[in-house]
């Protein structure tokens, strides 16, 4: 039988380790099971993050970590978890090399997989050139030639963010545009 601890995390990034770092401090036994593969792992820079604007996400990820592995009740396991099972006890976690372990509780702190659209080259450019928020990557672009890919409500709510930090700006709805048309006046009249 895997071992049993209080709490197992699945997702050592930001909220994994921020939970892991709130149980550590409360003595329990805590795992947290990580796969090493942020969503942000190509962004050459992190903004617009209180004490760490202009860092990168792994020198914030690399520095969080230090501070949670001091406390001595949190363990990692570098790996994915595949199947969790609800037991009469808590929770069995499965890794996909086979390694089970078992814990009252649960948390899911996997964060989010980004879905790109099938452009060619738009995943490798994701998070450098090819950016996803005006308030993390905004302020590094301002005034310059930009374009929004999206449609309809987003695409309208996200243009005026946007048009606040350029003026040269085009907006690709990939197919038939889903905008209103006071929508469209709104927008062609900045």
């Amino acid at each position: 039988m895997g071992k049993i601890f209080d709490v197992i995390i699945i997702g050592g990034s930001y909220a994994g380790l921020s939970a892991g770092m709130a149980l550590g401090r409360s003595l329990r036994n805590v795992l947290i099971i990580d796969g090493g593969k942020p969503c942000n792992r190509q962004t050459p820079h992190s903004h617009n993050f209180i004490t760490h604007d202009g860092k990168t996400p792994k020198e914030i990820s690399d520095l969080a970590k230090e501070q949670v592995e001091k406390y001595e009740t949190v363990h990692f396991h570098n790996g994915i978890a595949v199947k969790t099972v609800k037991t009469s006890e808590g929770f069995q976690v499965e890794t996909e090399n086979g390694e089970v372990f078992f814990a009252k509780k649960l948390i899911l702190a996997s964060g989010v997989k980004d879905v790109m659209p099938d452009i060619p080259g738009f995943s490798e450019c994701w998070g450098i050139s090819v950016i996803h928020c005006p308030y993390c990557h905004g302020y590094e672009v301002k005034g310059e030639t930009t374009g929004i890919l999206s449609n309809g409500e987003m695409l309208f709510e996200f243009s005026k963010l946007v048009y606040n930090l350029t003026k040269d700006l085009t907006l690709f709805t990939n197919g038939k545009a889903d905008l209103s048309n006071e929508q469209i006046e709104i927008l062609t009249k900045k």
